[in-house]
């Protein structure tokens, strides 16, 4: 990540996995009604693709570049959380069991990699 920009790292990534997922994507996409399309779901839309999907994407990278890699993750793996909580507090999801299950699995994971680990030699 030090070799490269953001933008590049971004670029790269999203023309690989626009090259790798075409294949099994190009029904459905030949299926959109893009006449059908009005102000506001264009707005939702590069809302969606830009807003939440490149940007996102991108300050990962550019932490990457300017952080030590456990706030990046500690970053990455918060984002379904804020999005389940906001979904909760919208009502548009319940809570449930397993959300507060693979909640706390995902932020054990992210504690014990971000934690220092002292090794004891055996003599």
């Amino acid at each position: 990540m030090q070799k490269y920009k953001p933008m590049t790292v971004i670029k790269w990534v999203f023309l690989f996995g626009f090259i790798y997922v075409l294949p099994f994507g190009w029904d459905q996409f030949h299926e959109i009604e893009w006449e059908t399309f009005t102000t506001n779901i264009w707005w939702a839309f590069a809302f969606v693709v830009v807003g939440t999907t490149f940007l996102a994407y991108f300050f990962n990278v550019f932490g990457l570049k300017e952080l030590s890699p456990s706030v990046v993750s500690i970053y990455i793996y918060s984002q379904p959380l804020i999005a389940s909580i906001m979904a909760i507090v919208l009502q548009k999801d319940e809570l449930s069991f397993e959300k507060i299950l693979a909640a706390l699995f995902i932020f054990s994971g992210v504690y014990l990699v971000s934690t220092k680990k002292s090794v004891k030699k055996i003599a």
